[in-house]
């Protein structure tokens, strides 16, 4: 591969991914001929990914990185995230509330109640490996494969230990070490079975969004990102600082591009950035939907507020939504 060649598209990956650029190179070098440049996961990893994505929570305004991801590898079989030493999650650090996510673990008898979820986390998920340096997921009976890794002094098998005597000390029973799914599980599948299938049909989106969340932070201006889902549709809110012009043209760019992005397109535009009226001590706001063939849309919203004279701590408070309607009623 030509060295400019190779140079751009490690530069290109780079805004994608968050990788280093050396890193980038390494990647696209390893990459089998033909194969796409950031290619999409199928299945069970499909699946595992929307997953992780959706319980990771994006909700917080003070990650090191606006979703608390520093950097994907994303592979065709398993995809690998850094996730964020230095943040916290209500005075937690972001890797122990993954855990509690993420980790599947049944209600005691006490607690578990007729017609009610009776799986903390989410059910089916299980742990192939554990190391001080990462940890490694799984769907019960799949090869699928997330691994997660964290800087500064994270332990992860001590995180797990820790999580597992704190939740086996008031009655509940961990279920990411069985090989099969449990009982409780098997129901939580069976009684959400419409649920579990519109996830399934929909999680091209999520995992799409995941193996490119470098965007969040090399590409959007957005100082934090949080997303979150409700009964029909995904919502990513990116907050800008005021004053602070939105990317929303070239993150939509990013996400669209045919060689390196989703299978999105552009439906519909009112952007206000460059209104007569605009002003950073009004409100305003700027759409962008995005249409899919796969029944998603993407709507980017953008606005302001003014910051208050006198307050103790300036807030910023310009958000960009992205709700995502999902049309095959994926509930929360």
């Amino acid at each position: 591969m030509p060295h400019g060649y190779a140079d751009r598209n490690a530069k290109r990956l780079h805004r994608y991914t968050g990788l280093t650029h050396a890193q980038a190179r390494q990647f696209l070098e390893d990459q089998p001929v033909g194969r796409p440049r950031i290619a999409e996961a199928t299945g069970a990893q499909r699946l595992l990914e929307a997953l992780v994505f959706e319980h990771l929570r994006g909700d917080v305004d003070y990650f090191a990185h606006p979703i608390g991801i520093g950097s994907v590898v994303p592979r065709h079989d398993s995809v690998a995230l850094s996730l964020d030493a230095s943040s916290t999650r209500h005075d937690y650090p972001l890797v122990a509330h993954a855990l509690e996510g993420l980790l599947p673990a049944e209600l005691p008898e006490a607690e578990q109640a007729e017609d009610d979820v009776r799986v903390l986390g989410v059910p089916g998920v299980r742990i192939t490996q554990a190391s001080r340096e990462s940890l490694h997921l799984s769907l019960a009976g799949t090869k699928a494969s997330v691994i997660l890794t964290s800087g500064g002094n994270s332990n992860w098998a001590s995180l797990v230990a820790e999580r597992q005597a704190l939740l086996e000390a008031d009655g509940y029973r961990p279920c990411w070490n069985e090989a099969e799914l449990t009982e409780p599980e098997i129901a939580f599948h069976q009684e959400h079975a419409e649920m579990s299938e519109a996830i399934t049909e929909a999680s091209w989106l999520p995992s799409g969004l995941l193996r490119r969340t470098g965007l969040f932070h090399e590409v959007s201006t957005a100082y934090c990102t949080r997303y979150w889902v409700t009964w029909d549709q995904w919502r990513v809110e990116l907050k800008l600082d005021p004053g602070v012009r939105p990317a929303h043209n070239v993150l939509v760019d990013h996400l669209t591009d045919p060689k390196w992005g989703m299978d999105l397109a552009v439906d519909k535009l009112h952007c206000e950035c460059d209104a007569p009226w605009a002003d950073p001590h009004y409100d305003r706001q700027c759409t962008v939907e995005l249409s899919s063939p796969q029944a998603a849309l993407v709507h980017f919203r953008c606005g302001s507020e003014p910051w208050v004279p006198g307050a103790t701590r300036r807030t910023p408070t310009r958000p960009c939504s992205v709700p995502v309607p999902i049309r095959s009623g994926w509930a929360a």
